[in-house]
């Protein structure tokens, strides 16, 4: 019984990265990536924000503003476990990882970071399954 309350260290660690450092950190680099590319590029960001913000909304928003019954809350629970709670960040992240396929471009290390975080998430993910 006592195993039932202690879960592995990789359940932890990906509800710990999938809750409060992914989405936060992808929200920064979808912001900085829109002010600073091109138009078409910036719209595949721009897109990669929005979806994040919503995940953040599913996640975080619903309680801050005491959102407990009807369809924005049953939307917002299915997007935030779409996938084992995974499937929101890869939706969010497509439009980004789509955008930094240009090969002559500036800033180049918010491309690497975001594959860093979507290695890091794909990894925990796949530990936990």
């Amino acid at each position: 019984m006592e195993a039932f309350f202690k879960p592995p260290p990789e359940v932890l660690a990906f509800i710990a990265f999938k809750k409060y450092i992914y989405l936060q950190t992808l929200l920064l680099l979808s912001a900085f990536r829109c002010l600073i590319d091109s138009r078409s590029e910036a719209q595949l960001a721009l897109a990669s924000l929005l979806l994040t913000a919503i995940g953040l909304f599913a996640l975080f928003g619903l309680g801050f503003f005491e959102i407990y019954s009807g369809p924005l809350r049953q939307f917002s629970l299915w997007w935030s476990r779409f996938a084992d709670g995974a499937g929101m960040m890869l939706a969010a992240s497509l439009p980004l990882a789509l955008s930094a396929i240009r090969l002559h471009r500036r800033y180049r290390w918010v491309d690497g970071l975001h594959a860093v975080l979507l290695i890091i998430l794909i990894a925990l993910w796949a530990m936990i399954m």
